[in-house]
């Protein structure tokens, strides 16, 4: 749970299946868990630990996060006066332009201050940060977020002072409470298999249900409807076809309809423009023979925008 979804889909594909079974049902039955609590689990297997790579992996324990710009992270006085409560910044200059209490601030935990915010909103923000700092909030944040966030970055223009000026405000201040009120982000069981799974390929996805469904179908039935398939697109409404459609890359949809069921293909025929509609037909029905994983591959892309979308909530099934 203390590892990034992509790492933890990695380990499952190397376990056995009981281990994976067992595994599985323990982290959705957790109730959500401190960084403290976390912090010391992982701490008391790395002291248990003969070697010492888990914990460079780690980044040398969770006592401390990572500086992006190399080496240690230096603790500084929190602004105002205020108590350390867990929050740790980063050695790094530019306080005194806009918004540069930030660039003090670890992006993992900086991330925990913007991740809800709307993606303009965020875009805005990580042009104000050192581009490395930047760049490790956006690979944190969710691929359907990340995409719009990186799209509004690229488009955005000249920002009002005022609004900045607003911005600062606000997130001084949600940092000041942070601090005062300790740092304290929770990872929830349930949520953390998700991610993992979202991140898994097809095969490691199934085994893993396959398990949880014979140790507790109640629970593995909750899961597999927040996973949606590539299949579902067609059980959505049009409004939410529309946002998985501008998000998708048109070489992705091209295979991705080359083994789609005929239902599905129509569908997707009839609801873009007449134009879009023909070069896109005539795509797939010139693509010849095609190896099937890079069907899946362009199939999971997709799979992966619609599940993104369905955890924000921006999805109606019909």
């Amino acid at each position: 749970m203390s590892l990034p979804p992509e790492v933890s889909a990695q380990l499952f594909k190397e376990l056995g299946p009981d281990e994976v079974h067992a595994i599985t049902l323990e982290i959705s039955k957790l109730p959500p868990i401190s960084p403290d609590v976390r912090a010391q689990v992982i701490d008391e297997f790395l002291h248990s630990s003969a070697g010492s790579s888990l914990s460079d992996a780690l980044g040398g324990g969770m006592g401390g996060m990572t500086n992006p710009m190399g080496g240690a992270t230096q603790s500084y006085p929190p602004p105002m006066g205020g108590g350390g409560g867990g929050m740790t910044f980063t050695s790094g200059g530019g306080a005194n332009r806009p918004l540069g209490f930030l660039r003090r601030v670890d992006p993992h935990q900086l991330l925990q201050l913007i991740r809800k915010e709307h993606p303009q909103t965020i875009a805005v923000v990580l042009s104000y940060l050192d581009p490395n700092q930047a760049s490790n909030v956006l690979g944190e944040l969710n691929p359907t977020t990340q995409t719009e966030v990186a799209r509004r970055l690229a488009e955005l223009e000249k920002i009002s002072p005022e609004i900045v000026k607003e911005l600062e405000t606000i997130l001084e201040s949600r940092l000041h409470r942070a601090l005062e009120e300790g740092f304290q982000p929770q990872a929830d069981g349930k949520e953390t298999l998700l991610e993992i799974l979202n991140q898994a390929d097809r095969s490691t996805e199934e085994r893993v249900l396959s398990g949880l469904t014979q140790k507790n179908p109640h629970l593995a039935s909750d899961i597999k409807t927040k996973l949606c398939d590539f299949d579902d697109l067609n059980n959505i409404d049009d409004g939410s076809l529309q946002q998985v459609l501008r998000l998708t890359d048109f070489r992705d949809l091209v295979l991705a309809l080359k083994g789609a069921n005929r239902e599905l293909a129509e569908r997707v025929y009839r609801f873009l423009s007449p134009e879009v509609s023909t070069a896109l037909r005539n795509d797939v029905e010139a693509l010849g023979q095609v190896p099937w994983d890079e069907v899946k591959q362009a199939q999971q892309q997709i799979r992966n925008i619609l599940r993104g979308l369905v955890t924000l909530g921006k999805i109606k099934f019909r």
